[in-house]
């Protein structure tokens, strides 16, 4: 049994790892290199505003009505999965990710990724001090008692969860994760690398330096966020993103989160799983396989 402690939610083993057989809806995509060049290191809305792309102009939406399937040239370049948990389990996740977010410090990123909004990180990265892995560290003043047992009980299980869940139905997702634990001798089934969660974020159009092929990422909200696409200019889409979903995309392709509309005092919360480029050395420092 789990508890979600600042609201006394509590969910089971059998919650956590409930499945059901999914339908998908194959939809082909083009590639657009002419959109490549004109989203990136641009921010996006949904309309009118200085400085910004109407993504309308451009990208085809897609709409939360079903579950998806991107094919490029045979070959699956994204996907988004609709009401993925059971109610108990998403509010449990966005528990966890709201305290976890308060009690990070706020991830600084450079020019290629401006965004708005805040993000943390939580798990193991590259720790700027040496060569060597270690974990992201909580905010100077220290993580309180209730805030810890929502962090640290029972391990990262939301992390895992959504690991599992995108190596259930998204298993070409996680080869490049597995790849890399064998090459590094790491032996657990646990996913590697980090989780990045975030509060009303958006980013400019950019692509990310991570070893991992594929980022994995989920979706909570607090009342309905109007507007907040997933842009994704490379395959000429955008995504309309919905609570309680998950999406997947390529991590070398262009790719960022558009204006949200929170005029309502709605707030949004995502998290994503990938191994970046500099925690991947660090790994193959620590197990000799780089100098």
């Amino acid at each position: 049994m789990f508890n979600s402690w600042e609201s006394r939610i509590k969910i089971t083993i059998n919650q956590l790892e409930y499945r059901v057989e999914r339908n998908f809806v194959h939809k082909v995509v083009h590639k657009k290199d002419e959109l490549i060049k004109k989203y990136i290191g641009k921010f996006v809305s949904c309309g009118e505003k200085d400085n910004h792309i109407n993504l309308f102009e451009d990208l085809e939406v897609i709409y939360p009505n079903k579950n998806y399937l991107f094919e490029y040239e045979g070959k699956c370049v994204g996907a988004i999965i609709r009401d993925v948990a059971k109610i108990e389990v998403s509010k449990h996740f966005g528990t966890k990710i709201k305290v976890t977010i308060n009690e990070k410090p706020n991830l600084i990123r450079g020019k290629s990724h401006a965004s708005e909004g805040k993000m943390v990180g939580i798990g193991i990265w590259k720790n700027p001090k040496d060569r060597f892995t270690g974990n992201y560290a909580y905010n100077e003043s220290g993580l309180n008692e209730e805030a810890k047992k929502i962090c640290d009980h029972d391990g990262d299980t939301f992390g895992n969860w959504l690991y599992d869940y995108a190596k259930f139905h998204l298993p070409w997702t996680t080869v490049s994760y597995e790849e890399f634990k064998k090459n590094c001798n790491i032996d657990n089934n646990d996913m590697i690398g980090a989780v990045f969660c975030a509060e009303n974020y958006k980013a400019i159009g950019h692509v990310d330096n991570d070893r991992s092929e594929w980022a994995i990422g989920y979706v909570y909200e607090e009342g309905v966020v109007e507007n907040g696409y997933f842009f994704y200019p490379e395959y000429g889409i955008a995504i309309k993103l919905i609570t309680n979903s998950i999406w997947c995309w390529k991590s070398d392709a262009v790719h960022g989160t558009a204006d949200l509309d929170l005029s309502k005092g709605e707030t949004r919360y995502t998290a994503a799983i990938t191994l970046t480029e500099k925690t991947a050395r660090a790994f193959e420092v620590e197990k000799g396989l780089r100098e």
